[in-house]
């Protein structure tokens, strides 16, 4: 058995670069999703091409609108305006999309399509397939901290309901892929559990977060070990975002 293995990065911070060192580290790929006009500390035109020497680079808007909330007319100059800036940048085609906070109906992925992407991400999470379609493919797992959600400012004794979000949706992917209780412990072994079954159906193992949030919630180690461990498998193969559909 074979898990595909791919990653994949949104909005085009700095601290990207380092996500990239990680996986250069270990040989792994990502693809990374970089909004012109959104980030104050966001890398400039020069390291987007340095990073498209080794990883992928993909569309993500010009200034991050939730394209469900603006007008088709801005939401296609938004998809269609960032695909033409990267391209000037990279001197090369950009084929793949991601929808900032994953937002995208049937009309944002008609405007997707006819803009000359070939791939466009959403955020549904615990997934191992591809899906069926490609302008709204699904991830297996985000960077964020498990069991519980953090809330800065709020004493523990509150929120409740809230903070146990990401168990309460990792829940029924634990359940239906037989997965140990004890993976909801931490993100970490949640998706080393995930990459297990991968591995058992030949899937694809998604992972996907933001490089900022990963230094706000100080999970850069628990990154380390955890793309450690996936390159110590035996049976992954790494590909970027726009392999997926072949």
């Amino acid at each position: 058995m074979t898990a595909i293995v791919t990653t994949s990065w949104d909005d085009g911070h700095i601290l990207d670069l380092r996500i990239a060192e990680l996986l250069d580290r270990y040989g792994l790929t990502g693809t990374f999703y970089i909004a012109r006009d959104f980030l104050d500390e966001r890398m400039n035109e020069s390291q987007i091409r340095e990073l498209a020497q080794r990883h992928e680079i993909g569309a993500h808007t010009l200034t991050h609108p939730v394209l469900t909330e603006v007008s088709l007319q801005q939401a296609e100059l938004e998809i269609r305006g960032s695909k033409t800036w990267l391209e000037d940048v990279l001197g090369a085609p950009v084929t793949t999309f991601c929808y900032p906070k994953g937002a995208n109906n049937p009309d944002l992925q008609r405007i997707v399509q006819e803009a000359g992407y070939t791939l466009a991400r959403s955020v549904e999470r615990f997934t191992i397939e591809a899906g069926k379609n490609p302008y709204a493919i699904p991830t297996t797992l985000n960077c964020y901290p498990y069991p519980l959600r953090p809330f800065a400012g709020m004493a523990w004794f509150r929120g409740w309901r809230g903070r146990l979000a990401p168990v309460r949706d990792a829940l029924p992917a634990v359940r239906r892929f037989r997965l140990s209780p004890l993976a909801l412990l931490s993100w970490q072994k949640l998706a080393e559990a995930l990459l297990g079954a991968a591995d058992q159906q030949d899937g694809i193992w998604h992972l996907w977060g933001h490089s900022w949030e990963i230094e706000q919630y100080g999970l850069w180690d628990a990154l380390e070990q955890l793309l450690k461990a996936v390159r110590a498998s035996d049976s992954i193969r790494p590909i970027p975002n726009s392999q997926i559909i072949s």
